[in-house]
Parts: structure tokens; C-alpha cells; sequence
């Protein structure tokens, strides 16, 4: 039986799968943003892809555990997914950075990392979760909505650029804290 767990991405062990991951994720998204938006992530940022990623994962995902936390979910010793939450200068909490590997779609990945940041979410005492999305991720759309999260407008600390917006959605997820 094939068992699935969560490892800390920051920590050593782990924090090199962490980063092929996100470069990984970024080619994707390049992908889908140039097929979509006409334009790459090289384009809107103005300096190579290496280090948006760079600067990204010290801004998105910095290795602060009382204001982040960047999750790795691992079958059987093999990273599968990634997603990540940041507190953003509201106060309020974001999930950023859900990409489960392609050949491991389908199987319900992308909503076991975004349960775990659900409740670390609420476990941080935060009372919004808010996220953003492009509108060619279809799937990650349905599951955001399954699991609550509404469209709103955007919000400070989001990282798109304003190129970006007519492509892009922002969500938000009312926390019940118990």
C-alpha cells in the first residue's frame, strides 16, 4: 500500500526537492501563460526565470515558520505536490504555490495539500485565506470552489502583476474558526 505524508519543505532534507518542484511549476505556468496571455513570465517580470523563481520563493515562500509554511506531499519517499501559505501585510493568510506533478493528477493530490493549509490556516488563527489563480487552471478553479473559496477582488500582497489581470482570479475563503 502506498502511503502518503507531508514533509517540511524548508528543512534540508527537503528543500533542494522543494525548489526542482517549484521550477517545475513555474515551467508550466510559463507554458500556460504564454499559450494563454501571449507573453511569458520573462516578459512581465523583466529578468530571467531563474531568478523570478529566486525572488519569488524568498517573497512567496520564505523559510519563516511564524508567517509561512511551504509543504511538500510525498508518496513513498517521492515528492508528488507542493503548496504553501504566507501571512500577507492585511494579516490575513495566502495559499500559494499548489502544483501536484503531472503524472500525478487526478488522484486528489492538490486537495490533500490544500486541506493541510486549511488547517494550518486556522490552526495560525487566521479568519480569511485568500489565493489567486490563473483562469486556464480549470481543475484547481473547481477544486478552490469545492472547498469553499469565492471570487474576489484583488487584494494587497497579491504577487500578479497588473498584466496579469485580465487573466487572473482571486479567491477568498472565510475561515470558521472553532
Amino acid at each position: 500500500m502506498m502511503q502518503t505524508y507531508f514533509v517540511d519543505a524548508h528543512s534540508p532534507m527537503w528543500s533542494d526537492a522543494a525548489l526542482k518542484m517549484t521550477k517545475e511549476y513555474f515551467a508550466w505556468m510559463d507554458d500556460q501563460m504564454q499559450a494563454t496571455c501571449n507573453f511569458s513570465i520573462e516578459d512581465i517580470t523583466g529578468m530571467p526565470m531563474d531568478a523570478y523563481i529566486t525572488k519569488s520563493m524568498n517573497i512567496i515562500s520564505p523559510k519563516d515558520h511564524t508567517n509561512a509554511a511551504l509543504y511538500l506531499l510525498v508518496l513513498d519517499g517521492t515528492p508528488i505536490a507542493m503548496g504553501g501559505l504566507r501571512q500577507l501585510p492585511s494579516g490575513n493568510s495566502e495559499v500559494v504555490r499548489i502544483y501536484t506533478k503531472p503524472e500525478n493528477r487526478g488522484h486528489g493530490y492538490g486537495s490533500m495539500v490544500l486541506e493541510k493549509l486549511i488547517l494550518e490556516a486556522k490552526s495560525r488563527g487566521y479568519k480569511t485565506l485568500n489565493l489567486d489563480t490563473g483562469v486556464f487552471m480549470k481543475n484547481a478553479q473547481s477544486m478552490y470552489i469545492s472547498h469553499g473559496f469565492k471570487t474576489c477582488e484583488p487584494y494587497e500582497g497579491a504577487e500578479p502583476p497588473s498584466q496579469l489581470l485580465p487573466y487572473w482570479l482571486y479567491m477568498q475563503l472565510n475561515l470558521k474558526l472553532d
